[in-house]
């Protein structure tokens, strides 16, 4: 004990000591509360050294005060302040599988009431251990009224208090470059809450969460009703008229939304040679569907995603909106802006529920804030389905178990429904067991290429399944399905490899031809129809909204939208992509480059200077586009703006958690597939050949046959 006081008498010694309690505090929370997904030494690293530097910053603030006694006081006062934070996550965190934001501390709406309502339900019996070091220098200081130790009482340095806090600055820029290395645009994407808290610790998420806020809310203070009118007019006149031939083919028809992860447009009729020679079609099943002649299909459509990615793709294809220069929409305004979102849209319009499933946590770019602004009715995330072991990859339930799985919540929506399914078996970086591998890799140098094709072929099946349940179940003719490809699969940087198996030559492949690549399919499926086709139209995402509505019957006039139906005669074929980049069926714009679209060719020194400058006026004047969705997402115009067919949006006052007994109360409950069945529910139609399910069906009938053994 004389030893820890000679310790703790010294200029330095409380500094550390309670530097010391934090780390230990966090660092166990970390652990025992908090789910990071941390794996490789590396990762194991940075997660035990991220709490020490704003440690530092923050308890270096008592060092600047004169008096002994107030030092210790300060830093006592911080110990506390920074434990309060940390166990106020913690509570949250058993709750939600999330941690606390800005939004939620000072906004009063049902997440925040249910985390102030179920505080004594959350705690435990360890949380003690949390609180002891405060309780014990609480006392001391506090009840006997004398300080528990003595310290010097020489003043410290001006050069040594900034010297610490320089020291504390450093340790966090080492720890940003050492979580840059792992995650590169950590902080630029902020796609998940648990990536910053695992790369650079509790405390500087909440300061960058606060800034983030603070800069959101500065910018939406700043507007009002002025700034809706240019946006207002450019909607007006970019609004494109349906085409009769397709208007309302699929009205009151339920909306089946499925998100196909990292599926290019070249995957479509493509073929994978394997090492003998052998052709192999990677995506057998889609493409049937992409050249039905029910389906409505484009070969010269483009993912326009950002930061954002999978969510980009969702804000494109649900608000007819752009994402976000930086970041993502969903992380950053999704739980406090006013969309006008299909969800919203179609029950205003067609009164139609909603409900999006995902096989992975809601926290994943804040789909559960997110979501809830988007007025979608269920939300069925990894809480409502078994995830554990090996049903589960690195970003989510497998795809043929989560379709699987969903079967029982589809059938119980009423009807007519509009549903979203995110996709991840095939994410980069496109890892699978070997009992679902049975397709050949690729055979080139890089194996997330090679994986590339064996996740995707994996996809299909998981497709082709869900169909077939469609079709058993009778879902399949009520309904048009939409598939899209959110984003590209390989990156730019690996383009030069996948070259040769896309008909190019590694050493001829420029910029020209990575925006080529970022062609997706996008199909829609109408059961019944005869008219289908492939369109050449040039066309994006952003166009999605505007061409389901029409096929739904409804009117696209009077909604601010960027996109236009795409099978309209009026579409205007340039599409504008989030990096500047504007593509059109004659010229690829690259910064300041100009591309035969068709051929490849530059056609800069081929141009006059005015021509040129014709060019460049016609693609600034497409890049306006862009500028205008930023300044509605920025802005949160929608808020000043109530069109007739959205009098007022859906507000949801229940958490998602909750959400199987508002659905079993719903009052067109009788319009569900299950009711119209008789109760009898279509779970037992759906046939997988997943191996995981057989694993588990095979378990229980050998527990079965062993429980009816009849003893000797």
């Amino acid at each position: 004990m004389s030893k820890i006081k000679e310790i703790l008498n010294k200029r330095y010694g409380f500094f550390i000591l309670f530097l010391f309690l934090f780390w230990l505090k966090t660092y166990m929370a970390y652990w025992i509360e908090f789910s990071l997904g941390v794996t490789g030494i590396y990762q194991h690293l940075i997660l035990l050294i991220n709490p020490i530097a704003t440690g530092v910053i923050l308890l270096s603030v008592a060092l600047f005060f004169k008096s002994p006694t107030l030092r210790k006081w300060m830093m006592f006062t911080i110990l506390m302040l920074m434990t309060v934070l940390l166990y106020a996550n913690i509570l949250y965190y058993r709750e939600f599988a999330d941690f606390l934001t800005s939004n939620i501390l000072l906004n009063s709406n049902n997440v925040s009431s249910a985390l102030f309502t179920s505080t004594f339900e959350m705690m435990r019996f360890w949380d003690l251990l949390y609180w002891v070091d405060i309780a014990l220098f609480g006392y001391l200081f506090f009840y006997k009224k004398k300080e528990p130790f003595k310290e010097g009482k020489r003043e410290y340095k001006r050069w040594t208090k900034a010297t610490v806090t320089v020291l504390g600055a450093l340790l966090l820029a080492g720890n940003l470059i050492l979580a840059e290395i792992d995650r590169p645009e950590l902080l630029t994407r902020t796609f998940d809450r648990n990536y910053i808290v695992k790369y650079l610790g509790l405390n500087f998420f909440s300061g960058y969460d606060a800034f983030k806020t603070t800069q959101s809310s500065q910018l939406r203070v700043s507007a009002d009703e002025s700034d809706l009118s240019k946006v207002f007019n450019f909607s007006n006149e970019n609004h494109a008229e349906p085409n009769p031939e397709y208007f309302g083919v699929a009205e009151d028809r339920n909306v089946i939304v499925i998100g196909l992860e990292s599926v290019q447009q070249f995957l479509i009729d493509y073929e994978l040679e394997d090492e003998n020679g052998q052709s192999h079609e990677v995506m057998p099943f889609l493409s049937s569907i992409y050249d039905n002649e029910s389906s409505y299909s484009f070969e010269n459509f483009f993912h326009q995603t950002g930061q954002g990615k999978s969510s980009d793709g969702e804000v494109l294809g649900e608000l007819s909106l752009y994402g976000l220069p930086q970041g993502s929409v969903f992380q950053t305004l999704g739980s406090t802006n006013t969309f006008h979102s299909a969800p919203n849209i179609l029950a205003q319009q067609g009164d139609y529920t909603s409900a999006a499933f995902h096989g992975n946590v809601g926290s994943f770019w804040n789909r559960t804030d997110t979501y809830q602004s988007f007025g979608y009715d269920y939300f069925f995330d990894s809480e409502f389905y078994d995830v554990s072991g090996e049903r589960s990859m690195e970003y989510g339930l497998k795809d043929k178990l989560f379709f699987h799985d969903s079967a029982e919540y589809l059938e119980q929506l009423p009807q007519p429904f509009y549903s979203k399914f995110i996709t991840v078996s095939h994410h980069f970086p496109y890892p699978l067991d070997e009992q679902n591998t049975e397709f050949p890799a690729a055979q080139t140098s890089d194996d997330t290429i090679n994986n590339y094709f064996v996740t995707a072929h994996y996809a299909d099946q998981a497709l082709e399944e869900f169909f077939n349940y469609l079709k058993e179940s009778g879902l399949y003719e009520d309904s048009i399905i939409v598939m899209y490809g959110d984003h590209y699969g390989i990156s730019d940087m690996r383009n030069p490899t996948l070259a040769p198996l896309v008909g190019e030559e590694r050493e001829d492949w420029n910029a020209y031809n990575d925006t080529q690549m970022q062609r997706v399919p996008y199909i829609v499926h109408v059961p019944g129809v005869d008219n289908g086709e492939v369109f050449d139209t040039y066309s994006g995402q952003v166009d999605m909204l505007p061409t389901l509505m029409h096929l739904l019957g409804m009117e696209t006039d009077g909604h601010i939208f960027m996109g236009q139906d795409m099978l309209s005669e009026e579409h205007d074929n340039t599409v504008p992509l989030r990096n500047g980049r504007v593509i059109t069926p004659e010229y690829t714009f690259l910064e300041q480059e100009i591309y035969d679209t068709e051929t490849g060719e530059l056609l800069n020194e081929q141009l006059s200077e005015e021509e040129l400058e014709e060019l460049y006026q016609y693609r600034d004047e497409a890049r306006e586009e862009l500028s205008h969705s930023d300044e509605v997402q920025m802005k949160d115009l929608l808020r000043f703006y109530n069109p007739e067919p959205l009098d007022e949006l859906k507000e949801i006052d229940y958490l998602y958690r909750d959400q199987l007994e508002v659905l079993e109360d719903d009052p067109r409950k009788e319009t569900s597939l299950i009711e119209q069945r008789g109760g009898d529910s279509t779970t037992d139609l759906y046939e997988t050949d997943a191996p995981e399910l057989q694993e588990q069906e095979d378990g229980l009938s050998d527990e079965y046959e062993t429980s009816t053994e009849q003893p000797e």
